[in-house]
């Protein structure tokens, strides 16, 4: 996560393995005004995600994770515990499922990363929606997972057709812009891609916003989802440090402030409730509305 500090982007780009001299002399230009990396830029060198494929399953309900930059680290390893156990407690026979696409994340220099997380999202997305009998698709996403658990939902209703699963999107401080959008001030991303985006496709979509850190593009409530600030919760406050084992990691990580703490919010609080079908309760916009925003006292 640190790499997507707008003043490491070059640093970062520096430190990626196997970085050839062309795209970096190509990073320097497009740092100048007028000058982005755009879509169509990506799609003239894509990553490779032929190895991107989710495991087997039978169930007709899906919970898909996507982790950030840092991760899978400790917050979404207790999300997903949090989502078997309430489902066991529910009687919900759901698929829960990490997906690691580290390998990816690392690969990607910043300015390819929100670009890579969509592709990798879009592919996702595409292959659920060949799946006949789903009922019901939950994906969540925190920080650098933001376009990918976006992408996934919008690539899914776009392919599944009428029959498809309800949707719903969680998204834990998510980063909203690509690497030419990240400027002074850096919370107000209400330009950014992921404030015109995220949420949009999703039958109900949910924002868990702490918005004190130094991450950019992050500390704004989306404008396309509900939100829940959890900045000033009391139980932040008691919310423990990263401790990966890294102590580099975990230094980094201490240093974005509580940049880990709506998904460690969500990953205490998550309830699974059924409705009289058996499937997962889907909250509404029409009571939930979009744009709206909840201080979490």
């Amino acid at each position: 996560m640190l790499a997507l500090l707008s003043a490491a982007f070059l640093p970062a780009l520096l430190r990626t393995p196997g970085l050839s001299a062309n795209p970096l002399r190509r990073h320097l230009r497009c740092r100048q005004p007028g000058c982005a990396f755009t879509e169509a830029d990506y799609r003239a060198d894509p990553a490779d995600l032929s190895a991107a494929v989710l495991p087997e399953f039978t169930e007709q309900h899906v919970y898909l994770h996507f982790h950030g930059r840092g991760g899978p680290d400790r917050e979404d390893a207790d999300l997903q515990a949090r989502i078997i156990a309430q489902d066991k407690a529910a009687g919900l026979d759901r698929f829960v499922h990490v997906f690691v696409w580290r390998r990816w994340l690392d690969a990607a220099t910043a300015e390819r990363i929100s670009y890579t997380g969509q592709a990798l999202g879009r592919k996702l997305g595409q292959a659920l929606a060949q799946r006949k009998g789903l009922r019901s698709l939950h994906v969540s996403a925190t920080s650098a997972g933001g376009f990918a658990g976006n992408e996934c939902i919008a690539a899914y209703v776009a392919a599944a057709g009428p029959e498809r699963a309800t949707t719903r999107l969680t998204l834990c401080d998510p980063f909203c812009a690509r690497a030419d959008e990240v400027g002074a001030p850096w919370d107000d991303g209400r330009r950014t891609s992921g404030a015109r985006l995220f949420g949009r496709d999703a039958d109900f979509a949910e924002h868990f916003l702490n918005s004190d850190d130094i991450v950019p593009s992050t500390n704004f409530a989306l404008p396309l989802c509900y939100c829940y600030d959890v900045t000033g919760s009391a139980e932040r406050a008691s919310f423990p440090p990263p401790s990966s084992g890294n102590f580099l990691q975990d230094v980094g990580l201490r240093l974005l402030g509580y940049h880990n703490w709506p998904i460690g919010y969500v990953a205490r609080h998550y309830e699974t409730r059924l409705d009289a079908g058996g499937s997962p309760m889907l909250p509404s916009h029409s009571e939930l509305p979009r744009g709206t925003v909840f201080k979490v006292p």
